[in-house]
C-alpha cells in the first residue's frame, strides 16, 4: 500500500506537535524544575519516577480504548482532535510557576505533570498506532517513521534551541514568566499541527472482520508475542540511558562547558539537523542491511560517540559539535526503525494468533518507554543530588565529574549492552516478507 507525499508530511507533523512536549520532557524538566520552578533535582527525580511509570500503566487502557473506538473518522485519527486543546492547556500549566510554598509547589508539579502524561499519552499512542494501519508495505512503513522521525526533529529543534532564549525574550529576568508564555506559544503551534495530521490521514488495515477480544484475551496474546516483549525491554533500557544523558545535558552545557544561551542553541540546532539527516539516510541503510541490524548498529554507535565527551575539555569546540553530530545522525536511524519494528510485531501478533491489536502494542510499547523516562529522569536526579549539584551556583569538581559521567560513559555502557542483547530478536526481514505475503492472502 503506497502512502502520498502529502500523507507522509502530514502524519509527520503530529509528531511535530508532540515533539514540542518530548523535547522539553527529554532535555528540559529537570532543569525547569531545579532551577526556575524552585524544587531540588532529587525530589524532581522522584516525582518524575513515580508519574512516568504510573502512567505507563494507564498507556495500555489507553490503547485498548483506541482498539475499540468506533467513528466516522477511524479508531486512531479522532484522538487528535478530541485531545489537541486539552493537552496544550495543561501543557500551559506544568510549566506555570504558582507563587505557593515548598510544599505547594511540589503538589502543583506532581498535579499538573502527571495530567501532562496522561493526556500526552491519550493523543501520542493512538498516534503512534496510525502509523501501522496506514500501510503495510515494509519500506512504506520505514518511509512513513523516516517523515515523521524528520518532522519530530524539526519540532524537537524549535523546542529544544529556542526554550532558553524564548524565556529571556518574553521574561526578561523573570524566568518562569518567560518559560510559561514560551509554553504558551509552543502549545499555540501544536495545536494546529495536531488538526492538519488529522485532517490529512487515513487508515487503511483493519482487524480481521470476525474479530472480538477481551481485554485478558489482549493480554494474553500480548505476553506471548516473543518479539514484542524484546521491543519492550528495548524500550525501557534505549529511553532510560538517552534521559539520563539528555537530562545531563542542559548541566553539561551551562556548569561544565559554562556556554551562555546563544551557544546552546546552536549546539541543540546542529544536533537536531543531524538527527534529521540520520532519518533521511534510514531507508538506505535498511535496503541494505535490514531493519534489525540498522537498528542495532546505529544504537552501538550512538553509544560509542558517547564516550569521549568524558575527556573532552571545555575548550575543544570542534571535538564536542563532531562528536554530537555524529551521535545524532546514528540517534535518527535508531529512533526512526523503534517504530517501524513495533508495528511489524502487530503484523506478527495478527500473523501467529490471527487478532489485530495495534493500539494496546503500540501503547504497551510507550509504557516501556515511560517507564524508561521515570527511571531515567530518577536515576539522573538522584546522582545530580548525590554529586553535590546546587540550583544557580559554581559547582563542586565532584558534581562536575558526576555531570561528566551522567552525560558519557553512564549512558554509553547502557546502550553498548542493549545492541548486544538486541541480537536476539528474531523478526528480520525475510520472517517479515512471509507474513506480510501471507497476511495479504488472508485479507483477500
Amino acid at each position: 500500500m503506497k502512502v502520498s507525499i502529502r500523507e507522509k508530511i502530514g502524519y509527520g507533523l503530529g509528531d511535530t506537535a508532540s515533539n514540542f512536549i518530548w523535547a522539553l520532557m527529554m532535555n528540559f524538566i529537570m532543569f525547569f524544575y531545579t532551577d526556575i520552578f524552585g524544587i531540588t533535582a532529587a525530589a524532581a527525580g522522584t516525582m518524575l519516577l513515580f508519574a512516568r511509570c504510573t502512567d505507563g500503566i494507564v498507556d495500555f487502557f489507553i490503547g485498548a480504548a483506541a482498539d475499540r473506538t468506533h467513528s466516522r473518522w477511524g479508531k486512531f485519527r479522532p484522538y487528535l482532535l478530541w485531545l489537541c486543546l486539552p493537552l496544550a492547556v495543561v501543557f500551559v500549566l506544568a510549566f506555570t510557576t504558582p507563587n505557593f510554598s515548598s510544599w505547594g509547589k511540589l503538589v502543583w508539579a506532581w498535579t499538573t505533570y502527571n495530567l501532562l502524561m496522561l493526556l500526552y499519552s491519550a493523543i501520542n499512542i493512538p498516534y503512534g498506532a496510525l502509523s501501522g494501519v496506514m500501510t503495510d508495505d515494509p519500506l512504506e512503513r520505514t518511509s512513513v517513521n523516516s517523515f515523521r522521525m524528520v518532522l519530530a526533529q524539526i519540532g524537537g529543534i524549535v523546542a529544544n534551541s529556542s526554550f532558553l532564549l524564548l524565556i529571556k525574550a518574553f521574561g526578561g529576568e523573570n524566568q518562569q514568566v518567560g518559560a510559561q508564555r514560551t509554553v504558551i506559544l509552543f502549545s499555540a503551534i501544536s495545536i494546529v499541527f495536531f488538526l492538519v495530521s488529522f485532517l490529512s490521514t487515513r487508515e487503511r488495515i483493519h482487524p480481521p472482520v470476525a474479530q472480538k477480544t477481551k481485554l485478558v484475551g489482549d493480554i494474553k496474546t500480548l505476553l506471548a508475542n516473543r518479539h514484542w516483549l524484546m521491543m519492550f525491554a528495548a524500550g525501557i533500557i534505549n529511553i532510560t540511558f538517552a534521559v539520563v544523558r539528555g537530562t545531563a545535558g542542559v548541566y553539561y552545557l551551562k556548569s561544565y562547558l559554562k556556554w551562555d544561551d546563544k551557544q546552546i542553541a546552536t549546539y541543540f540546532l546542529v544536533g537536531g539537523l543531524a538527527m534529521i539527516f540520520g532519518a533521511m539516510l534510514t531507508k538506505f541503510s535498511v535496503r541494505s542491511i535490514g531493519k534489525k541490524y540498522s537498528f542495532i548498529i546505529s544504537m552501538a554507535l550512538v553509544a560509542l560517540t558517547a564516550i569521549p565527551f568524558y575527556w573532552i575539555k571545555p575548550h575543544e569546540t570542534e571535538l564536542i559539535f563532531t562528536f554530537q553530530i555524529l551521535g545524532m545522525i546514528f540517534a535518527g536511524i535508531n529512533a526512526t526503525l523503534y517504530w517501524a519494528l513495533v508495528a511489524d510485531t502487530a503484523d506478527y501478533a495478527e500473523w501467529k494468533f490471527n487478532v489485530r491489536t495495534t493500539g494496546i502494542i503500540f501503547s504497551a510499547t510507550t509504557s516501556s518507554q515511560k517507564a524508561g523516562m521515570g527511571i531515567g529522569a530518577a536515576f539522573a536526579g538522584w546522582l545530580l543530588s548525590y554529586f553535590g549539584y546546587v540550583a544557580n551556583a559554581e559547582q563542586t569538581t565532584a558534581s562536575l565529574h558526576g555531570i561528566l559521567l551522567l552525560s558519557s560513559l553512564i549512558p554509553a555502557a547502557g546502550l553498548l549492552m542493549l545492541s548486544i542483547f538486541f541480537l536476539r530478536y528474531g523478526l528480520d526481514e525475510a520472517t517479515c516478507k512471509v507474513m506480510r505475503m501471507d497476511l495479504a492472502a488472508r485479507r483477500i
